[in-house]
């Protein structure tokens, strides 16, 4: 699906991560050797991950996000619309978006409703906030995205469990006359397999042994990595590129590209792909590791960290993973405000 949406704009961008960092040695240290997880580590460029404590979930990160923007000048009575879009929601039901709508102390005439969605997430997310904003009459959408994905890795499977981290991310979405956003989002249900975590719905219960999950894969998330890959360098060029013809804007005019942070290989050889320079296309989760749908508010966030976030008026969002999705967007930051990641 291509198309434009006017009149909207990203006021406000924050992201929360856990102050328990874990090395890849670590985390893999009764399967690999201290020197293999080293060189694992090397290849992905991701050499600690962001772990949050049993008693954290994915809403808590994503509530402290939340805060932080509030905090910042954001008045919480705006808000219209509550989106939450996670794989690690805290219940199958009701909707965690209605929990944090009373922790928030948002208003009662809200519209508020969860998304099970993983990597593309955040700019579906703007998309369907962006959608709304004409029903909202003026007030906001709150989006707020994440997961604590450490949690579906495999015990027994360096590959998950070496790139894995937690997350939580808030935007505030609002209007702007003289913005637009240009949108390309595709689907691909034929590989849905390539990331699944085959028990734990209504289709197969998760297997445990008291409270336990037992160590079976399927309990997990089942990764195909060599389909991941060939997806992320094969369709998500494709979907870029149809969307910079769309838009008639050439590739040289991107002032920044925001990809999902799925490990630096990836995102060097997808901006060696589209003949993006590297320098325009960061990575920036070294530390933190793959945090799902939040992988793009955190690498906005390390940015202002780093004091490297400008205000880019040409900047491509492209999330992609778990469905198998696309979702990307050329959007209009200049007059976005963005705070440093925060720690939980």
């Amino acid at each position: 699906m291509l198309g434009k949406l006017s009149g909207v704009v990203i006021e406000a961008v924050g992201a929360v991560v856990s102050k328990n960092r874990v090395s890849v040695e670590a985390r893999c240290k009764n399967l690999l050797s201290a020197k293999k997880a080293s060189r694992l580590a090397k290849g992905t460029g991701i050499h600690k991950l962001s772990i949050a404590v049993p008693e954290v979930c994915t809403s808590d990160l994503c509530y402290q996000a939340a805060e932080k923007i509030f905090a910042s000048g954001w008045d919480r009575n705006d808000i219209g619309a509550l989106i939450f879009i996670t794989q690690t929601a805290d219940y199958l039901t009701p909707a965690t978006s209605y929990y944090l709508q009373e922790r928030l102390h948002l208003p009662k005439d809200i519209i508020a409703y969860d998304v099970n969605l993983g990597c593309s997430g955040f700019v579906y997310g703007i998309f369907q906030a962006a959608s709304m904003l004409t029903f909202l009459g003026g007030r906001k959408v709150l989006l707020m995205v994440g997961d604590t994905s450490s949690r579906n890795a495999f015990p027994q499977d360096t590959g998950l469990l070496s790139i894995a981290g937690d997350a939580g991310a808030a935007a505030i979405i609002g209007s702007n006359e003289t913005s637009e956003i240009v949108f390309h989002i595709e689907s691909f249900g034929e590989r849905a397999d390539m990331l699944l975590v085959k028990r734990g719905g209504y289709r197969a219960l998760r297997l445990t042994e008291g409270e336990r999950l037992t160590d079976n894969i399927e309990n997990y998330c089942n990764m195909d990595g060599l389909g991941v890959m060939a997806f992320s360098l094969e369709d998500v060029p494709k979907n870029i590129e149809q969307l910079f013809e769309y838009a008639s804007i050439g590739i040289e005019e991107i002032e920044l590209a925001l990809v999902h942070q799925a490990n630096s290989m990836i995102v060097s050889s997808l901006a060696d792909k589209l003949g993006i320079q590297r320098e325009k296309m960061p990575f920036r989760s070294e530390n933190i590791g793959n945090t799902s749908s939040a992988s793009i508010p955190v690498l906005m966030s390390e940015m202002q960290r780093r004091g490297e976030f400008k205000p880019f008026r040409k900047v491509l969002l492209s999330g992609f993973g778990v469905g198998m999705s696309v979702a990307s967007a050329i959007v209009d930051l200049s007059h976005t405000k963005v705070l440093e990641t925060g720690e939980l």
